[in-house]
């Protein structure tokens, strides 16, 4: 028995289904290009060649199912085990993928393709957790800006503690059977899958996260990502 078995399967989720239209580019973000691969590219290479990884799933945009299996091939990945087109809203999408989980897996890791530069011992953090007994788990870092909470008008109406808040990131991982209730009880309005834990009565717990791990959504980000990557910045925007 392998060491990813050793605990149960553990899949992962790749959410890849966003249209990324603060981006500007002609194409869904996930299919945007950082040096001479795309942003799921990336993703999937890290996820395939991990270690801890049984499985994956890509929830790609509708009709995006074919070219995103193509790329699979491309990759020569082994462990990439369908690519489905995601729903309206992203608990309809993290469903759409886990309904291509096989019921063995007892864990279930959701990544965001938007954070193409995630690197494997996040993935690593995530899954002791999950096997040390957690029952939902996110990768985090301390905020280093100031927050303030304002009100309609604008005004400031409190300036936070910010020792106690954390920026979350993705892979977040949960058991498998602890994510399918999360989605069962259609959290519509969550912007991650660890709200929809949260609603449930579920402890999450945060591991440590990593900088390179943020989220591409504007041009700025890509240019940084492309810098952070160490790629050719003249193949960011190039075309497949």
């Amino acid at each position: 028995m392998s060491a990813s078995r050793a605990g149960g399967e553990t899949w992962a989720i790749v959410v890849a289904a966003g249209a990324g239209e603060r981006l500007a580019a002609d194409r869904p973000k996930a299919f945007v290009r950082l040096g001479g691969r795309t942003m799921l590219a990336w993703s999937l290479s890290m996820l395939d060649d991990h270690d801890l990884i049984d499985g994956i799933v890509m929830v790609v945009p509708e009709e995006y199912e074919e070219r995103a299996s193509l790329l699979a091939d491309d990759l020569c990945a082994t462990k990439i085990a369908a690519a489905v087109a995601g729903g309206a809203t992203r608990p309809e999408s993290v469903a759409a993928g886990l309904a291509c989980v096989p019921e063995s897996a007892a864990y279930v890791l959701v990544h965001d393709a938007a954070r193409p530069l995630v690197p494997p011992e996040v993935v690593d953090r995530v899954v002791a957790a999950l096997r040390a007994g957690a029952r939902g788990v996110v990768p985090a870092l301390p905020l280093a800006d100031t927050v303030k909470r304002v009100g309609p008008d604008g005004s400031v109406a409190e300036t936070l503690d910010r020792s106690a808040l954390r920026a979350v990131q993705t892979p977040q991982g949960f058991p498998a059977s602890v994510l399918r209730d999360a989605l069962a009880a259609h959290a519509a309005d969550a912007t991650d899958c660890a709200s929809m834990v949260e609603r449930l009565g579920v402890a999450v717990v945060c591991v440590e996260g990593d900088e390179r791990a943020f989220k591409v959504t504007t041009p700025a980000d890509l240019a940084r990502a492309v810098q952070m990557a160490g790629v050719d910045e003249d193949d960011e925007h190039a075309h497949d």
